[in-house]
C-alpha cells in the first residue's frame, strides 16, 4: 500500500469512523475493534470549486487507556481531565484525493493530503461532563503534507470552537462552529503563487497569515444490534466560509464557500 493510500485509510477512520464513537460505549470494555466503509467528498481545497471523491475500508479501532484513548475526538492523549476541563493531545488528517488534476493549479506543485497533529485545551460550558451540552475547544495544531510534490511541515493553525452534543432519540448529534487563524507557510502553501507559476490568468500572489474563515460542522451517529451482530452508522457535513481572508484575492481562491461530508458503516466484531 503506497503512502497516499495509506492515509486515505488513516484519513477515513479519523474523519468518520471517530464519529461513530461519541456514544453507545461499553465504558467497562478497553477495546472495540471492527471493520467498515467509509465515503468522503469535498474540495481539493476551501477555495476551490473543484471536488473529489473517495471511498475507503475503516479499521475501527477504539481504545480506552488512561492515558491514550481512541474516542469521539480520534486519537488523542488525556494529560489532565476533569469533568470541568481536560487538556488534550489531538490529531486529524484531510485528504486531497487527485489533486493534481486541479485546473487552477495547473503546472504548480501537487497539494498532499495533510495530518495534523497538536494540544487542545477545553472547558465545559454546560454540561454534566464532556459528552453533553456545550462546552469550548481551544486546539492548536502542527500541519503536515503527505505523499506531495512539497512534503513535511506546512504551517501551523488554531482553531477554537464551540461544541454541542446531545441525544436525538437514538442518535448521537454533534455540532460545532469555529474560526481558524493559520501561520503564513499554511496559507502560502494553499494559496501563494511565486513568479515562475504566474500565466495569463494566474497573477503573482503572497499570502499571509491570519484569520483563515469560520465554520460549521455536523455530525450524527447511532449503533445498530440485529440478530446479535453489532453495526454503527455515522455521518456528517461541514461548510467553511472564506469571506474577510487576506487569501481571498489569491487567483487560487474562486468562492468563498466550501462543503465536504462523508457517511460510514462499521460492523463491531469484538
Amino acid at each position: 500500500m503506497n503512502s497516499h493510500c495509506l492515509l486515505k485509510f488513516v484519513a477515513a477512520w479519523l474523519l468518520i469512523a471517530a464519529v461513530s464513537t461519541e456514544a453507545q460505549q461499553d465504558p467497562d470494555k478497553k477495546w472495540e475493534l471492527g471493520l467498515g466503509v467509509g465515503a468522503v467528498a469535498g474540495p481539493d481545497y476551501r477555495g476551490s470549486d473543484e471536488y473529489r471523491s473517495f471511498i475507503s475500508p475503516i479499521p475501527y479501532i477504539v481504545y480506552r487507556g488512561k492515558i491514550i484513548r481512541t474516542d469521539r475526538e480520534g486519537i488523542r492523549g488525556n494529560f489532565l481531565r476533569t469533568d470541568q476541563y481536560e487538556f488534550t493531545f489531538s490529531a486529524g488528517a484531510a485528504i486531497t484525493p487527485d489533486a493534481d488534476q486541479n485546473k487552477l493549479r495547473n503546472g504548480m506543485p501537487e497539494l498532499g493530503s495533510t495530518l495534523e497533529i497538536g494540544p487542545s485545551f477545553n472547558i465545559n460550558l454546560t454540561g454534566v461532563d464532556f459528552s453533553r451540552g456545550w462546552h469550548m475547544q481551544i486546539p492548536w495544531r502542527a500541519v503536515f503534507a503527505i505523499d506531495a510534490g512539497e512534503s513535511g511541515y506546512i504551517g501551523s493553525v488554531f482553531q477554537p470552537q464551540l461544541v454541542y452534543r446531545n441525544r436525538l432519540n437514538k442518535w448521537t448529534f454533534t455540532y460545532r462552529a469555529g474560526v481558524t487563524y493559520a501561520s503564513d507557510d499554511y496559507h502560502d502553501y494553499y494559496y501563494s503563487v511565486n513568479r515562475q507559476y504566474i500565466t495569463e490568468t494566474r497573477y503573482y500572489f503572497e499570502a499571509d497569515g491570519g484569520y483563515s474563515g469560520w465554520n460549521n460542522h455536523m455530525a450524527l451517529s447511532r449503533s445498530f444490534n440485529y440478530n446479535g451482530a453489532k453495526t454503527r452508522l455515522a455521518l456528517f457535513i461541514r461548510y467553511d466560509n472564506m469571506s474577510g481572508t487576506d487569501f481571498k484575492e489569491s487567483p487560487l481562491v474562486v468562492t468563498d464557500h466550501s462543503y465536504r461530508g462523508g457517511v460510514a458503516f462499521i460492523w463491531v466484531i469484538k
